[in-house]
């Protein structure tokens, strides 16, 4: 065997040698890595696993930080009166219908008892996406559970805050029908929170325009202090304006994530 021969063979053992201890390197730092990542050595495995828990996220509900039974003995004694399981399920009936209001750009489809601040809240995300000719879709729509998540005094007003866990397909297309935001594959899931308003004394609201116009009905004179059972003036009972005058103030959705509506 010629000297260069010898030569060549011990170059190409020299580059194969280098190149096995170089692959042996890095198929020990991806091991390692998909280890710290995953919990696996192999990063295909690892990368499957990632996929599947992103699966499972977007077909498990939300949980919620129920607060039910500690503020539900509170809101019973203080408005006996008050069905809150009623207004429990209310929530689930305004959130179909705040979508569909949405949805279909027309805000005459919600039906339950709201303040103007709502009506005007969702009228402005009507208009936000008539203004650039989008449209908001909300597909296939779960609402698993609805709790309480805090209640709340300031003196001017009383609020029972519900959180309710929410799954759905949500994406915004154009004008072409094209998906601009969200995905039509993707399911989410998410939580909404929805404030229910009971004006205690109108005299204490920093904005009477947002206070709920209520008179006696029988001699007409304006109700201000709402947790009075008798009007002050005639002395005639209240409890059913008392009861009216809850009206849902407030929707919004509880995410990390930057939504466009």
């Amino acid at each position: 065997m010629s000297p260069d021969t010898i030569a060549t063979i011990i170059s190409v053992s020299i580059v194969v040698l280098a190149i096995a201890i170089i692959v042996t390197v890095i198929v020990s730092k991806i091991r390692h890595l998909s280890r710290t990542l995953f919990g696996t050595s192999s990063l295909i495995e690892g990368i499957q696993g990632v996929k599947e828990d992103q699966e499972q996220m977007r077909e498990t509900p939300r949980s919620l930080h129920g607060m039910t039974s500690v503020y539900m003995p509170m809101i019973k004694k203080d408005f006996p009166e008050l069905d809150v399981e009623q207004y429990m399920n209310k929530t689930r009936s305004l959130l179909r219908n705040y979508f569909s209001a949405v949805e279909t750009k027309r805000l005459g489809v919600i039906a339950e008892e709201v303040t103007p601040n709502f009506t005007n809240y969702v009228q402005g995300i009507i208009d936000q996406l008539s203004s650039v000719a989008n449209t908001q879709h909300y597909e296939d729509v779960n609402i698993y559970d609805v709790q309480i998540a805090r209640y709340i005094k300031n003196g001017a007003t009383v609020t029972i805050l519900f959180e309710a866990s929410v799954g759905y397909f949500s994406y915004v297309t154009d004008m072409n029908n094209e998906v601009t935001f969200g995905s039509r594959e993707n399911r989410m899931q998410t939580i909404y929170e929805v404030g229910l308003m009971y004006v205690q004394d109108a005299d204490r609201l920093h904005n009477r325009a947002t206070a709920l116009g209520v008179n006696c009905p029988n001699c007409g004179a304006p109700v201000k202090t709402l947790g009075e059972k008798f009007c002050q003036f005639c002395g005639t009972a209240i409890k059913e304006i008392n009861i009216r005058s809850w009206k849902f103030n407030s929707v919004n959705e509880q995410t990390l994530q930057q939504r466009k509506f």
